[in-house]
Formats: structure tokens, sequence, C-alpha cells
């Protein structure tokens, strides 16, 4: 697809579709730069699809943080037929998805504390300005690739398409279960409101899984669903007793039981490295360093999706004057 979007950026090399999106490898022809351009399905302002989009660009333009993906520009694009699509330009993040990296095996436990750390206070920062991302999984977090010697991986955390701002007036309609069933929190399957605990819940499944490399409720939709109303996912005793404890609350089924994303980054970082606070932030009791383990496996592949509008010609749609129907 070669196409020029807002009179700057040329579409190139497809880095990967979805049922609403494609992403592109682009050229910013005027700051001569690689970017990623996430190009949605076309729509009518009337239907989920749409809502989702609308709501993807509005959240990401007021959110700035190292670990989410950067949103550069946005755009409308209206082809040869007078098809209207919405357009982000996005950073461009040079590695794999968690979920490609996964597949490779599990990875070391002072990985996973630094990247769990990471996506805390990134979970954190959106939790504080009142948004709760409700899709927290592998393939939603992207590994950046420097191309340098970094001792350390980067996690990116995209797609916010069906992110929730806390106590909207415009919700998702009674009754939808929105999030990806291996991850949801138990709440989520039960249709119930959501909170920033069930981000929680979910980051500690997608931990689980990058120290035992495996999920912990497989299989169909439905049945991993209703599994973790039954029963807790399994924590092996050789993970220790700090996991047991951080993942076990992490993944209580109870909402008020779970630490909030702030609680989980301090006790996380505190396993690899000194934790430095600003002055006003208060102390916290240090915690012996987890052992550190063999380093990570490399990564190189291209992957690329949302993050927050920074600078850029930003067109933004009329958000639809209605909730629309879902499922």
């Amino acid at each position: 697809m070669d196409i020029l979007l807002g009179g700057r950026y040329r579409t190139g090399e497809l880095i990967g579709t979805g049922g609403a999106a494609t992403v592109f490898r682009a050229l910013d022809e005027t700051l001569h730069r690689d970017v990623a351009v996430k190009m949605f399905t076309p729509t009518t302002p009337d239907d989920d699809a749409y809502r989702r989009q609308h709501t993807e660009t509005l959240l990401l333009a007021t959110l700035s943080h190292p670990v989410l993906v950067t949103l550069l520009d946005a755009g409308l694009y209206e082809d040869s037929s007078g098809t209207m699509s919405n357009y982000l330009v996005m950073e461009l993040i040079e590695g794999q998805d968690l979920r490609k990296m996964l597949a490779g095996g599990p990875l070391a436990p002072a990985a996973v504390a630094n990247i769990g750390a990471d996506l805390a206070d990134a979970l954190n920062y959106i939790h504080e300005n009142g948004v709760v991302h409700r899709d927290i999984k592998p393939a939603n977090i992207l590994m950046a690739n420097t191309g340098s010697l970094d001792t350390r991986l980067h996690p990116k955390l995209s797609d916010f398409g069906i992110a929730r701002v806390v106590d909207a007036s415009v919700a998702t309609v009674h009754g939808a279960t929105i999030g990806t069933a291996n991850y949801l929190s138990p709440e989520q399957a039960l249709s119930q409101p959501v909170t920033p605990a069930s981000d929680i819940y979910s980051l500690g499944l997608v931990l689980l899984e990058c120290i035992t490399g495996e999920k912990a409720f497989p299989g169909p939709i439905v049945e991993s669903a209703v599994a973790r109303l039954l029963k807790d996912p399994p924590i092996p005793e050789t993970l220790g007793s700090d996991w047991q404890e951080l993942l076990g609350r992490m993944t209580a089924r109870e909402p008020d039981n779970r630490p909030t994303a702030h609680e989980v980054a301090l006790q996380l970082r505190s396993w690899t490295e000194t934790v430095v606070l600003p002055p006003n932030a208060g102390t916290r009791e240090s915690i012996p360093p987890f052992p550190v383990e063999a380093q990570p496996h490399r990564i190189s592949a291209a992957s690329a999706d949302t993050g927050n509008v920074t600078t850029g010609n930003v067109v933004i749609p009329t958000p639809p004057n209605r909730a629309p129907s879902v499922g």
C-alpha cells in the first residue's frame, strides 16, 4: 500500500493487521523519519467501532508517559471512492510484542520484575488520570529493541481502543464483556463495572505467564472467562515466597484486596534496583533484591501500535451523539 497521508506520511511495509485496523511502516517526508501508521477500517459515526476509534484518539491525546507509545499525529483519509478512514501516526517501535517473545519460552524473573515495574508505573499514571486500560495482555505490550547494548528490556503499552474513562457518562452498554478472555479480571468476566484494580489483575496474569511460560486460564473464550470465577490462578511454589505473595494479591478475586499499580511498581522495582523516590513521594521499607538470572532473548522484528499525541496537525472526528449497541 503506497499512499500519502496528510501530505507527509508515505505508507510502506505492512506491520500488522487486526479486526479494526491495519498498521504500516511509513516515512514522514517532512522530518525524514520512519513512523507507524495505524489505519482504521472505515466506519460510520453511529457504530461501536467508530466510538472505539474516537475514544482511542481522545484518550491518547491527553496521555504522555515513557512506557506509552507516543502518538505523533492523527487525521482522516479519503480514498478514490470517497470512503473516509481515521488514521493515527505513532512512534515506530522496533521489536516484538510480548506475546511473540513468550512463544520462545519464559523470561528470567529479574527481567519480568523490570518489565512489570515499568508497566505498573504506566498503569499508575493512566489510573491517576482517570483511565482504565481494560485490555492488558502480551499482544498489547511492545518490547522495544533500541539496537544498542541495553542491559534491560523496554516495554511499551499500546492499544487503548477499549480503554474507559472512570465514571464516564458514555459507557459500554450494560451486560457487554470487553477485553481478552485469557486475561479478563473476574469483574470483567461478570460484566460488572471495571476499576483500576481490573488492570492489576490482568497484569498479574501477564507477569505469571512471563515467568512460567503458560497461560493461567487457557482454553476457549467461555471456559477461560468462567474459570477465574471458580478458582485462583495456580502460582508455582518454585517461584519463591515473594513472587507468590505479590502475584497472589494482584490476582485476588476481590478487587479491594489487590494492590495499587504504584504499590506493584515499588515492590517489583525493589527486587532489581534501588528505588529512588521524589522528596514528596514518601518512603517504603527496602525489600531484599530478587536474584538476577540469565539475560532474556534478544528481539528484532518490527511492531507498532498506539500512544499519545504530542505534536502534529490533529484532526479529530465528531463524536457519536449516543452510546452505540455492543455485541
